[in-house]
């Protein structure tokens, strides 16, 4: 044990003038204060300089020959080296400061003394003695020429402080980083005369102790400095083989982004340049691949660092056919569990919510970071039926389901316009899953449903009996009307269009063969009927789309094009074909009405004797009306009747859509009229008509949307099961606004109560439509859903005993496990309207005892919430009544029976019954 206190003292004598805490304020000759620091030294040292020397060189495995070579007593600098390095040695090996006892620990002065110690040695150890080509560097420039160098003197030095950085005291504030990067500095300056195992080690440590950061940062700044070839050679390939190493590419890309006034951007180029070369060999590239994946699942949430990631995952991809497969391999695992999950036990959760958004926001990272470092989209085509499944079942205010949208919309959008996307969209619709590439959809069994926390979702999987929705016609379109992307949304219209009239030119086969299962007559309804079911639900929801006309009328060439194809082959499904028709009609209607261009056009002209032929073709009067008054357009002939004919409806179109409120409910009231006028050119533009309407509804001034709803009222009367449908799907797309949503389930209703008994023939739609939404994640969605549901069962009280199981299933769970009150409240009430709309209780035996039970016991429970209390009160009070009054009635019937009576001519006959019939029933 030495006396360490002696040290310090001696420290606090020297003028440490090299050290980063004093060399802004050096204002003395170096070879001054070198002098002095010397003298100080010699005087309190014990030991001779050689025998110092001695010590150190036994110490950290110098050889005895290269310690002769090293002459102390030659050059003050070398004196100095040997002096400081001996003092430096002498307390570490006396103070633990890995120990943190009370008798190891030492002032913050005296650490202070030690670091500043190092900094100073590590000049004239280190800097002062590297290969001359480092000092064509500004950095190293000063310490040319101080000291000539020493190769043995060198690595005792480098020995020393690969030694001395396991003191992690030391590296406060960052105060060794300038000893580390002088250190790797000496090292290649030493292994480029020489390599040794001691040297190795030295890199070694540096690599797997020290920051792997800085590690590269001080590689990249020794290799900017112009160097001879071996030397330039020797960094490069310790640059290389460092960032295939573990944790590699993340501490290369950390270095990068410490650089300053350096774009992150810039740096994704660097990075991706040195990564992605074809200089290494197929196993590194794999393992970099491997390596890039793993660095961009954990920086998801920082957009600047998954550039790099993204970039050069990108360019290795572009490398060669190798690289391709593997990340397309990796990327095929990554949704393995929900294409083809290992277990398949009911209810078992496959995926969390995080666990989930974590994997769409990593693949829209992967495909839209940007145009020039994204994977390519033709990755993602045989993912689309999953991805839109996965879409479907997100709620839309997640942000997962607007990077989902953008991914699928990316994919799309890529395609080329004549060939490639009408080719994935029919795919996509035929549902062709054998087909080359193979599709990746969710399995049969797998649902997406709310967790117990409402904003969150689960991947869990169903019943055995649970069939996965194959929906393209209400998915695709959904998602394309909620975005912002509508010249894609006016080509896959046009695609769809397109591919509708070739499904219709397809004539059905005379007969079928012999049906022998369910499996076979499952494939030949889902052949003949469900591709155009879908196409159609497809394009009725998308031609109410506003910003599509205006993206039509830069294709009206190609829209034409097939509104011919459609009118020259009219298939014989009549019904079908009539309806697509009126869709497109109305489009080409409102096309040439806005362009004097397109009405004088080749392609319109040409359209004038198919539109001839199908007018005294066609029995619809829709389309007739709609012929009539595009042929009056086409023909240019001014006719004073059809201009007078058409001239309300434009006007009352026109204010409609004015943004002033006043203005709008005027337009509307003025179409209501028309339409109880039954006035012809309204009439036929009842498409039209409901896309306004719809637009209307969206107004926030109540005035405008409560007059919108007499308008869904009125123009019910004129196409009953269009107006149903379009507002359904309306109040059940989850990519429309809540506001809305809850305005349309009241012109539901509006329009449910305008009917009467007679929209009986519409219970399906309706009721499925509330049921639906009764299983709504949304609190106020959920409520409305129900209340709206109450209303139509006191409606269609006699129409309900199919849907009853189901409505009672819907009111029980929400009961036992809803957690909005309101909610609850509009459950229950649900139960005493429909005991409201019964008129005779003799027709609803099977339903009573259990609406009985539920209201009983809700009644009766004191903790419950006293209008749910009270609506079960009610509905019980109704119950009763009824019961009452059947029994009562059912008395009476017996009662006259026995008391029928013939009245004899003696009888007295009271003034009151002198006119009455003989035969009297009392």
């Amino acid at each position: 044990m030495i006396n360490t206190a002696k040290y310090f003292a001696l420290l606090e004598s020297l003028k440490f003038n090299k050290a980063l805490a004093n060399k802004a304020n050096n204002n003395s000759e170096t070879p001054d204060a070198l002098k002095s620091n010397l003298l100080i030294l010699e005087k309190y040292a014990k030991l001779q300089v050689d025998q110092q020397l001695h010590e150190l060189c036994e110490e950290y495995m110098v050889t005895a020959d290269q310690e002769s070579s090293i002459d102390p007593g030659g050059e003050p600098i070398i004196s100095y080296i040997v002096r400081l390095e001996h003092v430096l040695h002498s307390i570490t090996r006396n103070i633990n400061f890995h120990s943190d006892a009370k008798e190891d620990l030492i002032s913050v002065a005296h650490l202070k003394l030690c670091i500043q110690a190092t900094q100073e040695l590590s000049y004239y150890s280190l800097r002062c003695q590297l290969h001359e080509d480092f000092y064509n560097s500004p950095i190293f420039h000063e310490a040319q020429g101080k000291v000539k160098a020493n190769s043995s003197l060198l690595l005792l030095s480098i020995q020393f402080f690969v030694n001395l950085l396991h003191i992690r005291q030391f590296h406060i504030a960052n105060s060794m980083e300038l000893v580390q990067r002088d250190l790797l500095a000496a090292i290649m300056s030493l292994r480029v005369k020489e390599d040794s195992v001691h040297l190795e080690k030295a890199i070694s440590y540096l690599w797997q102790q020290e920051s792997k950061a800085d590690f590269f940062r001080h590689i990249l700044l020794l290799k900017a400095t112009p160097l001879c070839t071996p030397l330039a050679n020797l960094l490069h390939h310790q640059l290389l083989v460092k960032l295939n190493s573990p944790q590699g590419f993340s501490s290369f890309v950390d270095a990068l982004q410490q650089t300053p006034n350096v774009s992150s951007t810039r740096n994704a180029e660097i990075v991706a340049s040195i990564v992605a070369r074809k200089g290494f060999s197929q196993l590194a590239q794999g393992k970099m691949i491997l390596q890039v994946l793993e660095y961009c699942k954990f920086y998801l949430q920082d957009a600047d660092k998954m550039c790099a990631g993204v970039l050069s995952l990108r360019r290795l991809y572009d490398l060669n056919d190798t690289n391709q497969k593997q990340i397309e391999e990796i990327i095929s695992k990554h949704w393995e569990s929900l294409v083809n999950p290992e277990d398949l036990i009911s209810g078992l959760i496959l995926m969390n919510h995080q666990e989930l958004c974590n994997r769409i926001l990593l693949w829209q990272h992967l495909f839209c970071s940007s145009s020039v470092a994204c994977l390519p989209s033709n990755l993602l085509i045989p993912y689309l039926p999953m991805l839109l499944q996965v879409y479907d079942g997100l709620p839309l205010e997640l942000t997962a389901t607007s990077q989902l949208s953008g991914l699928i919309s990316r994919c799309l959008d890529n395609r080329e316009r004549e060939k490639e996307l009408p080719d994935v969209l029919q795919r996509l619709f035929k549902w062709e899953v054998e087909d080359e590439p193979p599709w990746k959809s969710l399995h049969p069994r797998i649902l997406i449903l709310p967790s117990s926390n409402n904003n969150e979702i689960q991947v869990k999987v169903a019943h055995k009996d649970h069939q996965v929705d194959h929906d393209m016609g209400r998915i695709l379109p959904g998602l394309l009307l909620s975005s912002s992307h509508h010249s894609l949304t006016c080509n896959v219209f046009l695609a769809l269009l397109s591919f509708m009239g070739n499904q219709l030119k397809q004539k059905s086969a005379a007969g079928v063969d012999f049906i022998s299962s369910e499996t076979e007559l499952k494939d030949f309804l889902h052949s003949k009927y469900q591709l155009k079911l879908d196409l159609l639900i497809a394009l009725n929801q998308m031609v109410a789309h506003q910003p599509l006309r205006a993206q039509l009328a830069l294709h009206t060439k190609e829209f034409l094009h097939i509104l011919k194809d459609l009118l020259v082959h009219r298939s014989g499904e009549q019904e079908t074909t009539d309806h697509i028709l009126l869709i497109v009609l109305n489009l080409l209607q409102e096309l040439l009405e806005g362009s004097e261009d397109l009405q004088l056009s080749e392609g319109t002209k040409e359209l004038k004797e198919p539109l001839q032929q199908l007018g005294l073709q066609s029995s619809n009067s829709l389309v007739q009306q709609s012929v009539q008054s595009l042929l009056t357009i086409i023909q240019g002939v001014w006719r004073p009747s059809e201009a007078i004919k058409i001239q309300p409806f434009q006007k009352a179109r026109s204010l409609i859509e004015e943004k002033q409120s006043h203005l709008q409910v005027y337009g509307i009231q003025m179409m209501i009229d028309l339409l109880k006028k039954r006035d012809s050119a309204t009439m036929s533009q009842g498409h039209l008509i409901i896309a306004l309407a719809l637009t209307t509804l969206k107004d926030k001034e109540s005035y405008t949307f409560l007059n919108c709803v007499r308008l869904f009222v009125s123009l019910v009367h004129v196409m009953e099961s269009e107006v149903l449908d379009k507002l359904s799907d309306e109040y059940l797309s989850d990519t429309a606004e809540l506001d809305y949503r809850l305005v349309v389930g009241e012109a539901i209703l509006k329009v449910a109560q305008e009917l009467g008994p007679l929209c009986y023939r519409y219970k399906a739609v309706l009721l499925n439509c509330f049921m639906h939404g009764s299983r709504s994640p949304v609190h106020e969605f959920r409520m409305s859903a129900f209340a709206n549901l109450a209303q139509l069962c006191r409606l269609l009280a006699y129409q309900v005993q199919n849907f009853f199981q189901e409505l009672l299933q819907l009111v029980n769970s929400e009961l036992s496990t809803g957690s909005f009150v309101p909610a609850k409240r509009a459950a229950v009430l649900v139960l005493a309207e429909l005991l409201n709309g019964m008129e005779n209780l003799l027709d609803y035996q099977d339903m009573l005892l259990p609406i009985y039970r539920l209201l009983r016991a809700i009644e009766s429970e004191e903790s419950c919430d006293p209008q749910m209390r009270q609506h079960a009160a009610n509905g019980l009070k109704i119950l009763n009544e009824k019961c009452r009054k059947l029994i009562q009635s059912s008395l009476e019937e017996n009662l006259l029976q026995k008391q029928i009576k013939v009245l004899g001519i003696k009888d007295e006959v009271s003034p009151q019954r002198k006119n009455r019939h003989i035969l009297e029933l009392n």
